[in-house]
């Protein structure tokens, strides 16, 4: 049901905010070919251990996807049965990938370390050019609409439409991105139905806090 698929290379992005000054943060993900694994897993550790990350039953890590160093890392995840080409192991309840990237250490100020006011800050920067240059699988603003932006449950929700080329299978133009706190680190989810139509907008945000809640209770 999934397919092949696998990330880009991080695009470095110059400035978010220049006190988080993340780098790299959200790098887009364009179709590929799954790593081959024996046995699907379903958790790692990224940032050098300073976070492990999971997500919910049925979808699994794409060995080929990981990045990881002390500043932070990527991992994608998809359909367990998919990546171990094994049909017996669990399959993911919606035809959705996910994606974490793990950024830098989140800079506490008097209203904790990932406040409102920052996650509206981190908002505005992601509808300039540059910000939306960040997030296109391609590199180019012009292919980056943001649809919605909101604050919910501590996180940073924002509808995106990418209309960037690529090719493999198709992934849907619109899907739901969050950042948030997880365990002091500035942390990017991704929720990416494989097509436009699959999943409602409440069944990616449904997705999304399971995602989070998944990486909080694994740390």
């Amino acid at each position: 049901m999934f397919g092949h698929v696998s990330m880009s290379l991080f695009r470095p992005v110059t400035a978010l905010v220049a006190s988080l000054a993340i780098a790299g943060l959200l790098s887009g993900c364009v179709p590929g070919e799954f790593g081959t694994a024996q046995v699907a897993q379903s958790r790692t550790s990224l940032a050098n251990g300073a976070l492990t990350v999971a997500a919910p039953k049925g979808w699994c890590i794409d060995p080929k996807s990981l990045r990881n160093s002390g500043a932070g890392g990527f991992a994608l995840f998809g359909n367990c049965a998919a990546i171990s080409k094994n049909p017996d192991d669990s399959h993911a309840r919606q035809p959705a990938l996910l994606s974490v990237t793990v950024g830098p250490p989140a800079i506490e100020d008097e209203a904790g370390k990932l406040s409102k006011a920052r996650l509206q800050k981190i908002g505005e920067f992601f509808r300039s050019e540059i910000g939306r240059a960040a997030l296109a699988r391609s590199g180019e603003a012009k292919d980056v609409t943001i649809q919605k932006s909101e604050i919910a449950d501590d996180m940073l929700l924002l509808t995106i439409s990418d209309r960037s080329k690529s090719g493999g299978p198709p992934i849907a133009t619109t899907y739901l991105r969050g950042i948030t706190d997880l365990s002091g680190r500035i942390t990017a989810l991704a929720v990416m139905p494989l097509k436009d139509g699959e999943m409602s907008a409440d069944a990616q945000r449904g997705l999304m806090r399971d995602f989070a809640a998944a990486i909080r209770a694994a740390n």
